[in-house]
């Protein structure tokens, strides 16, 4: 735990004064010639109130560092507070007592103790009283520093699981993208070499795109446009003339940022979680001027019957990404036979 403003130099020395002003104006209510505090300011007895708060402040303060050390995190338990209230009052009691008496008995040279036993008891009590509120405002900066703590420890782990899902996303190499290009580049090395020498060179840029980005939290959108097409160029040629992809405003929002592999990684998930054909061909539209500061990704809706945990996954990591960057949210809608992805557009100010 931080320092507590107990042990700060500058409280110790400055706050003591007014505590002992504070203190003196009480025992004026209390005998009832506050009136005349205007012409006793600077008495003895002011003084003696402000020597008194010295004289207390240390050793309760000694005493706070001692429950603190015995006890710790119990210290917060209400046991623990009340045995350090008892003893700060007693400690508190002990030392005025013996002051006030030793000030009257050997300076003032007072004889008899029922000469000034009615100032010595009113001193006692307040300065007794004085120590509740002392060990209070302790336990009031004790407490609000716990709590705030706490907060920033729960921050900094959400923070780095963030952190965390963000590393996972972008590491991300999708193993079943490269199992079926794979199988589709069998296929075209037996028929057409040419058109094989073509996907090799579009599946290494997606996966250099994919290991280049690894560092890097955020990219520019018509980076990302172009490793969707390379993307597109996979299934397409596993597809052919089933799969159709469409870049509307291309040129807008050049200067926006996104995730790396996000609109990839999209559209994959709408490609291998829709059932296509020649029958029910998947038409894709990337609008790179959305509705209010987003990337709108559209296609017709045709849902596969049942969609594998992997999918769902990987669009839980996006969100959690994203979520890293900024307020707003990936939204996700099926509405009118159409689904629809917006992905937020980010300035680089936005990355925190």
């Amino acid at each position: 735990m931080n320092r507590s403003i107990l042990d700060q130099p500058l409280f110790r020395i400055v706050v003591p004064p007014f505590y002992g002003l504070m203190m003196y104006i009480l025992i004026l209510l209390i005998n009832n010639s506050l009136a005349g505090l205007a012409d006793s300011v600077f008495t003895n007895e002011l003084l003696i109130c402000v020597a008194l708060a010295y004289l207390i402040s240390e050793p309760i303060r000694l005493s706070i560092h001692f429950f603190e050390k015995r006890y710790g995190s119990e210290l917060r338990k209400a046991s623990n507070i009340a045995a350090m209230m008892f003893v700060n009052v007693l400690l508190g009691a002990i030392i005025v007592f013996v002051a006030t008496y030793s000030y009257h008995k050997f300076v003032v040279g007072f004889t008899y103790f029922s000469t000034f036993q009615r100032t010595t008891y009113t001193l006692t009590a307040v300065y007794s009283i004085s120590a509740i509120f002392y060990t209070l405002f302790f336990l009031s900066v004790y407490f609000l520093t716990i709590k705030n703590e706490t907060e920033l420890k729960k921050e900094d782990l959400k923070r780095q699981n963030l952190e965390h899902q963000l590393e996972i996303f972008n590491n991300e190499i999708n193993p079943d993208l490269l199992f079926q290009s794979l199988e589709t580049l069998i296929t075209l090395v037996h028929h057409n070499l040419d058109a094989a020498e073509d996907f090799v060179d579009h599946l290494a840029q997606v996966y250099r795109y994919i290991l280049d980005n690894r560092k890097i939290e955020l990219v520019g959108l018509d980076q990302e446009i172009r490793a969707s097409k390379n993307l597109i160029y996979l299934f397409q040629e596993k597809f052919p003339d089933q799969i159709k992809l469409t870049v509307k405003n291309g040129q807008k929002n050049q200067h926006k940022k996104v995730i790396p592999t996000a609109i990839p990684m999209v559209l994959d998930c709408m490609i291998n979680g829709s059932i296509i054909s020649k029958f029910q061909p998947l038409e894709v539209t990337i609008d790179c001027d959305g509705d209010e500061g987003y990337v709108v990704i559209q296609h017709k809706q045709n849902d596969k019957l049942s969609n594998s945990k992997y999918l769902k996954k990987r669009r839980g990591n996006l969100h959690e990404a994203y979520a890293y960057f900024t307020d707003k949210p990936v939204i996700e809608i099926k509405a009118y036979g159409d689904a629809f992805v917006k992905l937020p557009l980010l300035d680089v100010n936005e990355n925190v």
